[in-house]
């Protein structure tokens, strides 16, 4: 058993290591404006970390290119309307870590903190969800209830989102002017 959680320890640094230097991993980071200065990402006894100090975190976590990563993609936008048709579908009522708490500061950043629960899908918090519901070109939102339905990994499974994209597609398919942005259904 020792053996085994010293493996399963190293594998842990080994992956981490790994995953602060793929670039597409700051661009999922919390930014704004979906979240704010009041939220916070991840608490230790000594500091609470939000969007605010962010570079501070990185630096903290013994990731010194992390600043300069996420100021690399701080500018790319995820929150704009795109501007051509959208139809949300997402999972709600699943509880999904919002943040992480660190009960003792010697443990960090190197033990698992405890997570702190909200709604989501059980992957993506709530609020970075509902992003594109407010869109103006967004024609609809579904949403789907439970971790049965709704489930960040098993949403593709669902049959009736599988039905709503294939009559989204063929309504696209003999789409005319009633397909403008501006007409929003």
């Amino acid at each position: 058993k020792q053996w085994y959680q010293r493996r399963v320890r190293a594998d842990r640094f080994i992956h981490r290591r790994v995953a602060r230097t793929i670039m597409g991993n700051y661009f999922m980071l919390p930014r704004r404006p979906v979240y704010g200065s009041e939220d916070i990402l991840l608490r230790t006894p000594n500091r609470n970390y939000t969007v605010d100090n962010m570079d501070q975190l990185f630096l903290d976590l013994g990731v010194p290119l992390g600043p300069e990563m996420l100021d690399t993609v701080a500018n790319s936008s995820y929150v704009e309307d795109p501007a051509v048709p959208v139809h949300c579908f997402n999972g709600k009522d699943i509880q999904t870590t919002s943040s992480y708490f660190y009960t003792n500061q010697k443990d960090f950043p190197d033990e698992i903190p405890t997570d702190v629960w909200g709604d989501g899908d059980g992957t993506v918090p709530a609020r970075a969800l509902k992003v594109c519901h407010g869109w103006e070109s967004t024609r609809s939102v579904t949403e789907y209830s439970g971790k049965a339905l709704g489930e960040h990994g098993k949403i593709l499974d669902n049959k009736d989102l599988i039905k709503k994209v294939i009559d989204i597609v063929k309504d696209n398919q003999s789409c005319t002017e009633k397909c403008s942005i501006r007409n929003r259904t």
